[in-house]
């Protein structure tokens, strides 16, 4: 959150303005994918990948970034310490979570946590690009695959509004 400074890591070439994007993400082959999809067209994002919630806490209060796409279940704290952590610090940064195909259950569970967008590590990159740009617009983005079971639980948490 203070001057721009180029990732360790050696990613995109920083420029003050430019979109800069800390991917949290604890298996290396996952982040470098994920940097290699957002340093490209059509976002062109400065990348900085980092393997566990501390850390991009570290990182989160040194530097400037417009996004965080998280892993759910980050050692060693999982990303809703990364979201209530930039919470209490009055930091607005949207957070984007990610969760293997298998865990899509507590990605639905995290639909309160403060993330802004929600996407299995299985979706199209087309699609999760879509997300990004999304999100970064001001707005939610829910993957394909999550979204009957987010419209369920919306449901669900209407019709138990309604019945109080």
């Amino acid at each position: 959150m203070k001057g721009l400074s180029p990732p360790p890591n050696g990613g995109g070439a920083v420029t003050p303005g430019g979109l800069r994007i800390l991917v949290v993400e604890s298996h290396a082959l996952v982040g470098a994918a994920l940097s290699v999809l957002l340093c490209g067209p059509p976002l062109a994002a400065a990348v900085e990948i980092v393997l566990d919630g501390l850390t991009a806490m570290a990182r989160l209060e040194a530097s400037d970034f417009n996004l965080v796409v998280c892993e759910l279940s980050i050692p060693p704290r999982s990303a809703a310490f990364v979201i209530s952590k930039l919470s209490a610090l009055g930091c607005a940064i949207p957070v984007m979570l990610l969760s293997d195909a298998e865990e899509q259950h507590l990605l639905l569970d995290a639909v309160t946590s403060g993330a802004a967008g929600f996407f299995t590590k299985d979706c199209h990159p087309d699609e999760f690009l879509d997300g990004v740009s999304t999100v970064l617009d001001g707005h939610y983005a829910v993957g394909r695959k999550l979204m009957p079971g987010m419209l369920a639980r919306l449901a669900g948490a209407k019709k138990a509004a309604s019945s109080r």
